[in-house]
């Protein structure tokens, strides 16, 4: 996973390599919405945004095979040799 993403109603969640391509994107979506507003005021735009990503889900130790469940799952921070490692 890259540690930026954005988001569009639209087009939804994407994840970015850099901050750049994350507020690129997010721009970009808000000029698609710039083109439409001859139709009025659409409040999607408002939910256009861009961040980066602190943490994600990990699996943490497997739990014993009594356990109803074989995994257990835990937020853990976002380094970055988990991006290079995902490219």
């Amino acid at each position: 996973m890259y540690p930026y993403f954005a988001y569009d109603p639209e087009n939804g969640f994407k994840n970015f390599k850099t901050q750049e391509e994350a507020i690129a994107f997010a721009n970009a979506a808000i000029d698609n919405y710039r083109e439409d507003s001859a139709d009025g005021w659409d409040e999607l735009v408002e939910q256009v945004c861009w961040g980066d990503i602190k943490q994600m889900a990990k699996v943490k130790e497997p739990q014993p095979v009594a356990q109803e469940c074989g995994c257990d799952y835990a937020l853990s921070d976002l380094t970055p040799a988990v991006a290079v490692l995902e490219e």
